[in-house]
């Protein structure tokens, strides 16, 4: 059985995964605190999906998808990638 989460984010979202990877990434380098960067990720990510006329209900949910893509892919790369290089 096949699991592919993007075919559950609407395809007009998918250009939001880098957006938010990258305001991860700027987080990160600023003086935000490590377990509030995902935090607002979310919030951010679900304010732009509701504007981006999905609606309230369906922009969180699909905010939610879009972080958890985000947040999973790079929690994935520093576990497997990162960890094996040091």
């Amino acid at each position: 059985m096949e699991f592919n989460l993007l075919t559950y984010i609407n395809e007009n979202l998918i250009i939001l995964i880098p957006v938010v990877y990258v305001l991860g990434m700027l987080f990160k380098k600023s003086r935000f605190r490590d377990n509030l960067i995902p935090w607002f990720l979310l919030a951010i990510s679900c304010i732009l999906c509701s504007l981006l006329g999905q609606g309230i209900v369906n922009g969180i949910i699909q905010g939610t998808l879009v972080t958890g893509v985000c947040v999973l892919g790079n929690q994935l790369y520093i576990q497997t990638v990162r960890n094996k290089n040091e």
